[in-house]
């Protein structure tokens, strides 16, 4: 490198042709390389422009704050306060990708000096600077490494830079600026898990103890090393759990069949109606022959004597005016008897005409079909009625929203950071039913098979503080803070029991009034603020509330669009509300303290899938266990 440009040592090295674009450099929207490149919360990017354009006819079409993305449709929320027009540049601007576009293009044969090109002079670039990310001519190259600021940046040749791996460029000189300070990113935050800059230290980090620079978090790759390996994992389980496009076919295939069933059954319908039709209008052909005969027969004398009496009548009135006595007087008497001889033929004029009627008479059956037809059948959305993972999680949550889950499956206790980490497990060697924390230790109880309740610590690593046995075999179970007891269901004896933390039954409810059995299938159980009990029971598809005596305080089991199928989970927050994890139906549901019906919370647009568990943290984080063993974490306000 002579004054900080770099030289090939080989010569005799002949320059890579022109490098086609890579893929990663293409908008999906536009099919070009991106122009300022912006990225949404999915990791997708896409060129500023075409975004807007994107953003802008979503939210003519839906009238929302929200659009899809355009590869993955997930749901992106528009920044607050961003103007029209303006909402693709309140996202986050992708300068990796804007500094691989960059050296792309340098790359590429015919490449013209940058700062040449902005006071609009076209002169090709000989150089390539690795601190501005500017092509150079050789007049701009010589005033660039002389300036007092740029000095000492390093600065290839074109030619060379051509036969340099594009990985190895990238790496190069890779300085990030901080997106609040505008200063470069050199230190990372291990407790919060953040890349920093000086100032961030100092302002928003400066009570974290542990903060390294970057090149001391990336010595050791652990933790990157595992995101990637459970990337892969996870994308491969997803491709492989009967094919990713597996489903989409199915519906397709529904849908499809569907049509044709309706088209069938239509077409049936309708070709035993026309063939009827058919038979029916030949039949009216010749019926309605017959009656006009008949109607003529009947008529056809008033017809025939009509015309008679008006030529008669004719002729007296012309005699009268023009013919003399004796020429009236001989028409009046063949006129008188063409009179007697047409009224008996018509016969009695004050009756009204002979009529004759052909009539259609629909038949009975066919009337009441079409009385009674009002729909063809019904189309339903069948999302599959597998119970595989019902009843097999449970999770609660400590005070620092470390998410504790019980895997009744793989008999094991698993600890996962409130980033989704898994910091520790514990295999036990019976199945855990269900888990709770109780007191203000972060101590869990858990349900075991076996007749038992183990107490476990969890503030570092989970250790074994006791066991206790119980009198029955627990399922559900939750802890009430006013109190310092624990309520605990059982499937098997169908009852709900108030116990003491040594395994001691309190007090236990499982009849109402005259003996009527309460409970069917109590799964999960909820201590609400107010001491009340909240029961999800998946025999009656219903969730009971109860008070601490056994008192029925509400029972919610509605039929129509809101009603449950196979409730699971069952949490309380704060305020009292309740939350329902209706694993059928796959969505969560919101009641009211008094188990008055609010509205669906979560569904499957927001990807939920058969809901097992669930918990509400004290930082409104709303924890979802699948049936799959997915944990899902969503904000709640």
């Amino acid at each position: 490198m002579t004054n900080g440009v770099h030289h090939s040592e080989d010569s005799n090295t002949e320059p890579q042709e022109k490098k086609d674009c890579d893929p990663i450099s293409e908008c999906y929207i536009c099919k070009k390389v991106y122009n300022i490149p912006k990225t949404l919360p999915c990791f997708h990017a896409f060129c500023c422009s075409c975004l807007e354009d994107h953003i802008s006819k979503s939210l003519n079409q839906n009238g929302q704050k929200y659009f899809a993305c355009p590869m993955c449709e997930e749901k992106c929320e528009i920044f607050k306060g961003a103007l029209p027009g303006q909402y693709a540049h309140a996202f986050q601007d992708d300068l990796f990708l804007a500094k691989l576009v960059e050296l792309q293009s340098a790359m590429c044969e015919g490449k013209l000096c940058d700062i040449c090109e902005r006071i609009e002079e076209n002169k090709p670039a000989s150089h390539w600077c690795m601190d501005c990310n500017d092509a150079l001519c050789e007049t701009c190259l010589k005033v660039h490494l002389h300036g007092k600021t740029t000095a000492g940046h390093s600065c290839l040749s074109i030619e060379e830079m051509r036969r340099i791996p594009l990985e190895t460029l990238m790496k190069q000189k890779n300085k990030v600026p901080c997106m609040k300070h505008n200063e470069l990113i050199t230190l990372f935050c291990v407790d919060c898990r953040e890349p920093l800059c000086v100032q961030c230290m100092a302002v928003s980090h400066r009570r974290c103890e542990n903060v390294i620079t970057v090149s001391d978090a990336l010595t050791s790759r652990t933790d990157v090393n595992d995101v990637i390996s459970r990337l892969n994992k996870l994308q491969a389980t997803v491709e492989n759990a009967g094919g990713i496009g597996q489903p989409d076919r199915t519906l397709e295939n529904s849908i499809h069949e569907a049509q044709e069933r309706i088209n069938t059954i239509c077409n049936t319908i309708c070709d035993r109606v026309r063939q009827y039709q058919s038979v029916l209008l030949k039949s009216l052909e010749s019926q309605s022959e017959k009656a006009k005969g008949l109607l003529k027969d009947r008529i056809q004398p008033r017809k025939t004597g009509l015309k008679s009496i008006k030529a008669a009548n004719d002729r007296m009135q012309t005699l009268l005016r023009y013919g003399s006595d004796v020429e009236i007087l001989l028409a009046y008497n063949q006129v008188r008897k063409k009179l007697d001889s047409c009224q008996g033929a018509i016969g009695n004029t004050e009756q009204k005409a002979p009529s004759v009627r052909l009539d259609f008479i629909l038949d009975d059956t066919v009337e009441r079909f079409i009385e009674n037809f009002d729909r063809l059948g019904d189309l339903t959305v069948d999302v599959g009625d597998s119970d595989e993972g019902i009843s097999s999680w449970g999770v609660t949550c400590t005070s620092s929203d470390d998410i504790i889950v019980t895997d009744c499956k793989n008999k094991r206790i698993q600890k996962f950071s409130k980033f989704g980490d898994l910091v520790d497990y514990v295999q036990l060697e019976d199945e855990p039913r269900d888990i709770t924390t109780c007191g203000n230790r972060d101590d869990v109880a858990i349900t075991m098979i076996g007749k038992l309740v183990i107490f476990l610590a969890t503030r570092k690593t989970m250790q074994l503080i006791k066991r206790a046995k119980t009198e029955r075999q627990y399922d559900g179970i939750s802890y009430s803070e006013k109190d310092a007891y624990l309520i605990v269901s059982s499937l098997r004896d169908q009852v709900v029991d108030i116990i003491h933390l040594d395994g001691s039954v309190m007090r236990s409810f499982g009849s109402g009034a005259g003996d009527r059995v309460l409970f069917n299938e109590p799964r999960f159980i909820s201590a609400t603020p107010d001491r009340t009990i909240i029961i999800s029971d998946v025999g009656q598809n219903a969730i009971i509330c109860i008070d601490h005596n056994g008192k029925v305080v509400f029972r919610y089991k509605p039929d129509g669009q809101n009603g449950l199928k196979k409730p699971q989970g069952v949490c309380v927050d704060k305020l009292g509300n309740l939350f329902v994890a209706d694993f059928g139906n796959n969505r969560v549901q919101l009641l009211a303290s008094d188990g008055l019906f609010q509205r669906n919370v979560l569904g499957i647009e927001s990807a939920l899938e058969k809901p097992v568990a669930i918990r509400v943290s004290g930082s409104n984080r709303m924890i979802i266990v699948q049936s799959d063993g997915m944990v899902k974490v969503f904000s709640y306000s």
